[in-house]
Parts: C-alpha cells; structure tokens; sequence
C-alpha cells in the first residue's frame, strides 16, 4: 500500500468524523428545540451559524490539506521517478559490466575448453584408431585359431605343445619323456609321459595324454551366449559323451601297471573347457572308475610341482643311501688301517729295541776299546767320547 493511498484514507476518515460530529449537534438541537418554546429558535439558528461556519472552515482545512497532500505526492512522485531513473540506469550499467565480464570469461573458458576437448578428443581418436588395429590383427588371430581348430591334426598338436611347454617348466629333461610307446605289442604312443623313480632304482611312467574335444566346446559355448536351456543340455551331453569316449581310450592304451602308474592324466589346453567338464553330472564318477584324472593348466602345474617336491625327496634319500654306503666303506678301511697303524707302531717298536741294544754293546765296545795301549806316542787311536747317558727304559 503506497504512501498516497494511506493519505486519501486518513482525509475520508476525517471527513466521516466530522460529518458525523455535526450531525449529533443537529441531532441535539433539534432534541431541545422540541422541549423549549419558539424563543429558542433564535438561539438554535446562532448555533447553526456557529455550526455552517465551522462547517466552511473544515472544507477550507480539508480543500487546504488536499492541495498540500496532492503537491507533497507529486514531489514523492517526481523523486521516487528520479530514484528509480537511477537505479535503473545504474543497474543497467552495472548489467552491462557484468555482462562484458562474463562474456570474455566464457569465451576464454569456453576457448580453453574446446582446445581441451578437441586434444582429448584427439587423443580418444587415437586410441580408438589403434583399437581398430588391434580388433582387426585380433580379428585375424581369431581366424587363423578357428582355422587351427577346425583341423584335428592341428588342434592336437597345439595341445601337445602346451603341454610339453608346461612340462618343460615345471620338471628336468631326464623326467619326463614325448611319445612314449608303453605297450610293445600295440600301435599308439602316449603325448607325454613323467619317469617316477621306484624303491629298485627303475623308472615307472605316469601317461599324459592331451585331448580337445573343441566341436562339443564350441556348441557349449554358443547355447550358453544364446540363453538357449534345450541346446545347452544337449551340447553338455554331447560333451561330456566325447570326455568319456577320450577316457576310455586312454585307459585301454596307457594304463599298464607295473610299467606304468595305475592311473593315467587327460589334459584339456583350455581352462574354462576344464570348468565345464567339471559341471558334468555324473561324470568324474565314471573318469574315478576309469582311473582317470582330469586336469586343465592350473591343476596340472599343481601336481607336477608336487611331483618335483617328490623327485627332490627321492633324490635326498638315494644321496643318503649312497652316503651311508660311503661311511660304511670308510669304516671298513678304517678299521684295516687301525690294524696297519697297530702293527707298524709293533715293528717300530722292536727297531727301537734293536738300536738300543746295538748301542748297549757299541758303549761296551768302546769302553774295551778306551783301555787297549798299543804303544803309539801322542793320544789314542781311538779316542772315544764318554758314554752317553742312557734312555730311560
């Protein structure tokens, strides 16, 4: 509500209050005018003079106040107009301050940012671009594997070689042997195959043969990405059909005790095809019965890092049965040599009994000798020293 309007309603009210003040004189005039005679009209119309002149001084004061609230509101009027005229000019300008400031800010900002992106972006290119490279020298890797794999001849040679690699990591040449033919009378060679050491110093041979059943795998592999339930138990079965067919063979080729272990090893390349003949049911029942063991890359390092710990142990103990064979030997050289060293301290012994008693009669000698004159001027002949004092005997 603005100064203005509080003033128009402060002089309504003042309005109203005279207005009604003089209608409550009216009011009693007339109230004693009914109980006095008619000489009282003339006092009543001196009154209402009195009444019409105080009446005519309110409508000065009220018209008087009017003017002056009417001139004071254009005054407000023209100085809040200035006011504003310059708050707003001010603003603008300030505005247009800001407005400059923040346009240069944002084309520095937005500049720096842009040669930012546009490097980043550059560099996204990039190695997208190499990505592109490396996707399509993939793409040709993968071609040539499919190519190797869909060649059974190929495929078991790529198994073979992971396996003689791992072989060649974890144990010695001279522990292990490649394509060994383990029974004379039938045709076939096992992949690879470990030499154990028995108690009678020969070698007993552990079989590894490596198999890739990659069709049954590969049939797995698209159910499973296809979230087709039906085709993926069929190609389990089918899978684990093949494992079976493997292990048979392996078990009627390789598995020849006492020249060979009483079981023989399956080794599958490829870790996850590992996995997914473990997800078999039923089936490491029938590979147990078959005396078969299964082993992808990680088990297979595993056990042949328990078979070097065993080859150490057997090492240690051939070494000390040759030691103590050694010591056996040394004692018994020992002893011939105390008996040696027994008689040669025997005869040293008689010797120095001999010399003792050769010297005995030698000082006998001489001192027969000392008393013979044989008439020669000058000293003796034989001038003996005196006798040595005797070894205490």
């Amino acid at each position: 509500m603005t100064e203005k309007t509080l003033i128009l309603i402060c002089l309504a009210l003042l309005v109203l209050c005279v207005a009604l003040l003089f209608a409550l004189l009216l009011k009693k005039e007339k109230t004693a005018a009914e109980t006095k005679n008619d000489g009282g009209m003339d006092a009543l119309k001196e009154k209402m003079d009195k009444l019409g002149g105080i009446a005519d001084y309110t409508n000065k004061s009220i018209t008087s106040l009017g003017s002056m609230t009417e001139y004071r509101l254009n005054n407000m009027q023209k100085t809040m107009t200035d006011q504003l005229r310059y708050v707003v000019e001010n603003n603008q300008r300030s505005l247009d301050e800001i407005r400059r400031t923040v346009d240069t800010k944002l084309s520095e900002t937005l500049e720096t940012k842009l040669t930012e992106s546009y490097a980043v972006i550059q560099q996204r290119l990039e190695a997208v671009y190499r990505g592109i490279g490396e996707v399509q020298s993939l793409a040709a890797s993968v071609s040539d594997i499919k190519k190797v794999f869909s060649n059974v001849k190929l495929r078991g040679t790529w198994g073979e070689t992971q396996l003689g690699a791992l072989l060649s990591q974890m144990l010695a040449p001279n522990q292990y042997a490649a394509s060994v033919k383990l029974n004379p009378l039938a045709d076939g060679m096992v992949d690879f195959a470990v030499l154990l050491p028995d108690k009678n110093g020969s070698c007993v041979y552990l079989p590894i043969d490596s198999k890739f059943p990659v069709e049954e795998y590969q049939r797995l592999i698209d159910a499973e990405n296809a979230c087709n339930r039906e085709a993926e138990e069929k190609a389990m079965r089918n899978l684990g059909r093949a494992v079976k067919l493997q292990a048979e063979s392996i078990a009627s080729k390789y598995i020849l005790p006492p020249r060979t272990t009483d079981f023989a090893v399956m080794y599958l390349p490829i870790e996850s095809l590992y996995a997914e003949v473990l997800k078999i049911p039923d089936l490491s029942e029938y590979l147990s019965l078959r005396r078969i063991l299964v082993c992808g890359p990680t088990n297979l390092s595993a056990l042949l890092s328990t078979l070097q710990t065993g080859f150490k142990v057997s090492a240690i103990e051939r070494r000390s049965q040759e030691l103590w064979q050694l010591l056996a030997v040394f004692k018994h050289e020992f002893g011939k040599f105390t008996d040696v060293l027994e008689k040669t301290q025997k005869k040293l012994q008689e010797a120095q009994d001999t010399i003792e008693t050769a010297a005995g009669r030698t000082r006998a000698i001489a001192k027969k000798l000392k008393n013979v004159d044989l008439g020669v001027p000058g000293d003796n002949l034989l001038d003996f020293p005196d006798d040595p004092p005797e070894s205490g005997r």
